[in-house]
């Protein structure tokens, strides 16, 4: 459920895959960010739904907020920094969600999501694989991201597909338009969700991200930017 890159005491991330499991982008991100100094956290969000998911119960919100704050806890062991959640598609949802957490918003430096959705489920099945073909919403309990988004009091950034087709621009300008100051989204020309013809985009955009929040960790709330 929990794979490493880097190591320890570097800078430290937190890389929450999509539903899909550790595939494609999830360990593609994770990998880069190593290969540039920092120690990655990387977590299968996959396995995390499956492994909390019984015919009568699933994840609740309070379940993430303080899952995270162990996962956080952990990444930011040995190292000066507060870390940065980076999200994939559910992975972002989550890490959002996380980010409303009072107790939590103090010992991170904030949100990047890719593919943020805004519905998110908190439980997962093999049944639910059948979504990769309808890009519809599986059926199971789940919670809205615009509906949270405004007590995630960190900075949050976005980085998103011009032809995502599971979260249209339209969808991530509409949560990006609900969180609080400072934000900021970068639109990447690429050919779906995942960015697969144009990863080296995506992975400047992260960075430029990550540069960002650092520079807006520690500050008022600011003017939000789209780019």
């Amino acid at each position: 459920m929990v794979h490493l890159y880097g190591h320890r005491g570097a800078p430290p991330v937190v890389v929450s895959s999509g539903d899909g499991g550790w595939i494609h982008l999830g360990p593609h991100l994770a990998e880069t960010l190593a290969a540039r100094g920092f120690f990655v956290v990387g977590f299968n969000v996959k396995s995390y739904l499956e492994s909390f998911t019984t015919e009568r119960s699933s994840l609740t919100a309070d379940d993430v907020r303080g899952d995270f704050r162990s996962l956080v806890n952990f990444a930011a062991a040995g190292s000066s920094e507060r870390p940065i959640l980076v999200g994939v598609s559910e992975g972002a949802g989550l890490s959002v969600l996380a980010a409303t957490n009072p107790g939590l918003q103090p010992q991170i430096a904030g949100v990047v999501g890719l593919g943020l959705p805004d519905i998110n489920e908190l439980a997962w099945r093999w049944t639910d694989s059948v979504i990769f073909l309808t890009h519809g919403i599986p059926n199971e309990p789940t919670f809205s991201v615009s509906d949270v988004i405004a007590k995630a009091a960190v900075p949050i950034a976005a980085v998103h597909s011009d032809r995502d087709e599971f979260v249209p621009v339209r969808e991530i300008e509409r949560l990006m338009a609900a969180a609080h100051e400072p934000k900021r989204l970068w639109i990447v020309k690429a050919a779906d969700h995942r960015f697969s013809n144009n990863e080296r985009e995506c992975d400047r955009r992260l960075f430029d991200a990550i540069d960002w929040i650092h520079a807006h960790a520690s500050t008022a709330l600011g003017k939000g930017e789209v780019h």
